[in-house]
């Protein structure tokens, strides 16, 4: 366990979910609510059996991390969000190929952590 100013709010919103999940795939996102609006916010990898949990509780600067298994997903859910918010833009490009999601042009895809 360790502790990360990041709180799990600014990670767990839709439109943050699907952009962060474009860099970290294969990650589902489930919440466990208590009560006074606390709440677990857990990320679950079943390629590779990895999982990490952030407690998200009022009024805290700092949130408690857990996490297991051979990736680190909290660490790349981070990593990939810090890029994110650099960045204004994103969108889509799918063709027969295959598909890939991109930040402010096609010719910068979002990376895969």
């Amino acid at each position: 366990m360790w502790t990360i100013s990041l709180s799990p709010p600014d990670t767990g919103g839709w439109f943050e979910q699907f952009v962060i999940g474009a860099a970290v795939p294969g990650t589902f996102w489930r919440a466990e609510r208590y009560e006074n609006s606390a709440y677990t916010l857990w990320l679950d990898s079943r390629d590779t059996l990895s999982w990490a949990s952030a407690d998200d509780e009022r009024d805290r600067t700092e949130y408690e991390v857990y996490q297991s298994g051979r990736r680190n997903l909290w660490d790349e859910l981070e990593a990939a969000y810090r890029w994110w918010a650099d960045h204004d833009r994103f969108g889509p490009t799918v063709t027969l190929a295959g598909q890939r999601v991109w930040l402010d042009s096609p010719d910068n895809p979002v990376p895969q952590h």
